[in-house]
């Protein structure tokens, strides 16, 4: 867990100079745009951002009314979001806890569950799914964004149905990532063997291919193929 912990810790910085105040590229027109689709109206609703990192959805989410708490395992992190809240005056408050523990959330007080590319960078899958339906409210939602196992995340050298942890360096970063490759089955049945409905899921694809800020190629590579997965799960 340490490892995980010093790996966000070193890139907090550029981490949030990479995702901005309204999320990168990815975030903005392929995953963001199902996140508000399955939250819904959150005038007035608890949502716990697990994984916030420096905090821009947990932002998002205020500015849209709903009362927030941010948590991320990296301290680092969580001083990134805190310093993104000044002068801002919305109901958020940012806590170093991780979300395979989610310690400093109490049992069912939290309406929404927001997990965006985060499942698939804890060790400890089972823990975050189990916490994740203990302190959902009942009939609390929970989404969950991941980047897709058939695509881009698995060397060529390693099988699909193994569980596997990536080290891996991209993009503008000087330091390794490190991420738990995972079939999907695993995810479906971590969240059944939990006490989850499935209520929704989506291969998510790019539907406006004229957004200004994509590389050509990779606008048509969002169309052909999904690169990330969302789910929608009900207590």
């Amino acid at each position: 867990m340490q490892e995980v912990v010093d790996c966000w810790d070193k890139k907090a910085s550029q981490w949030k100079d990479w995702v901005g105040e309204n999320g990168d590229n990815n975030r903005r027109f392929n995953s963001d745009p199902v996140i508000w689709k399955f939250a819904g109206d959150v005038i007035g609703k608890t949502v716990l951002d697990a994984g916030c990192g420096t905090g821009y959805l947990s932002i998002l989410l205020a500015e849209k009314s709903a009362s927030v708490i941010g948590i991320d395992i990296s301290e680092k992190m969580i001083q990134e979001a805190k310093t993104s809240l000044e002068d801002k005056n919305i109901d958020v408050t940012f806590h170093v806890d991780s979300a395979s523990d989610l310690k400093t959330v109490e049992d069912e007080s939290i309406d929404i569950i927001v997990s965006n590319y985060v499942l698939m960078d804890l060790p400890d899958l089972v823990g975050a799914v189990k916490n994740f339906y203990r302190v959902l409210k009942s009939n609390g939602r929970a989404i969950c964004i991941i980047g897709h196992p058939c695509n881009g995340d698995l060397p060529k050298d390693k099988n699909y149905f193994d569980e596997n942890k990536i080290t891996d360096r991209w993009g503008p970063f000087d330091t390794d990532f490190i991420y738990f490759h995972r079939p999907l089955s695993q995810y479906w049945k971590s969240f059944k063997n939990a006490g989850f409905s499935i209520e929704d899921f989506d291969e998510l694809v790019i539907q406006d291919i004229s957004i200004s800020g994509f590389k050509e190629e990779w606008k048509e590579s969002y169309r052909k193929q999904p690169w990330s997965v969302a789910f929608l799960l009900q207590k």
